[in-house]
């Protein structure tokens, strides 16, 4: 003989189901909505730091620059030299102005040098440094 479903059991594996299947639709999308908006800082930290790479960035306005004294060691590494720039106030990002260093092949030279909040990355580099093929050019002209 045969049972009878019973509608009691069925019921309750349709709501079961069903509340599964919306607590996965709700995981869903907020798992969605935390990568758009992880995606989202993501690309805004890039444009940052490409504008701070490549574009004209600087601490302060022409009005407003203060000038700071900076004494570069010898021996000093580049991502050291950075650092102390941005701890001092003269740049924005330590790992911005790392890169720009070694995309253009810059030579920090050590001394002691007069810095504005107002100079962006380029002309820092033009005071602090010399390009490595101009230090190759000097080298071979001094030997």
């Amino acid at each position: 003989m045969r049972k009878k479903p019973n509608k009691t059991n069925q019921a309750g594996r349709l709501v079961i189901s069903s509340s599964t299947m919306i607590i996965r639709i709700i995981i869903d999308v907020v798992f969605y909505l935390l990568v758009a908006f992880f995606i989202v800082r993501a690309s805004f930290y890039a444009k940052d730091f490409c504008y701070q790479l490549f574009g004209n960035v600087t601490m302060a306005s022409y009005e407003d620059g203060e000038e700071k004294e900076i004494f570069i060691e010898a021996g000093d590494s580049t991502r050291d030299v950075a650092k102390r720039l941005e701890r001092e106030g003269i740049i924005v990002n330590e790992l911005s102005f790392y890169v720009k260093v070694k995309i253009n092949k810059y030579n920090i030279i050590p001394g002691t040098y007069k810095l504005n909040t107002n100079m962006n990355y380029t002309e820092i580099l033009n005071i602090i440094s010399v390009s490595t093929e101009k230090f190759e050019e000097e080298e071979l002209l001094n030997d």
